[in-house]
């Protein structure tokens, strides 16, 4: 009994972490569409047209009252095309809730 109830909380993880990472791309993907709508806004160019996750911060409550994962995403972009800068997309849950960028030339 006990190995059987082992098995079955171990298939449970396994099928938890494959559903948190499945959700995680789709909102990786949202993320990396959102910092090219910031770029092509004002004027920048996203580099490697990548982003990375950074850092799942915590869980905190959106509009409706829900608890969702925050996430941090990391991007480059550049302003001129010679320099390097860094950018950062904060999704909760699905949602945008904000993008930061490193101040930057002109």
């Amino acid at each position: 009994m006990a190995a059987y109830l082992f098995n079955l909380m171990l298939l449970a993880g396994v099928a938890f972490g494959f559903v948190f990472w499945w959700k995680s791309q789709g909102i990786k993907h949202l993320a990396l569409r959102a910092a090219q709508r910031r770029c092509d806004e004002l004027g920048l160019q996203l580099l490697d047209q990548s982003i990375m996750m950074r850092a799942v911060v915590g869980f905190k409550r959106g509009a409706g009252g829900r608890l969702s994962v925050r996430r941090k995403f990391a991007f480059e972009f550049s302003s001129t095309g010679a320099e390097r800068y860094r950018g950062e997309v904060w999704m909760l849950g699905q949602r945008l809730e904000r993008i930061e960028l490193e101040p930057h030339r002109l």
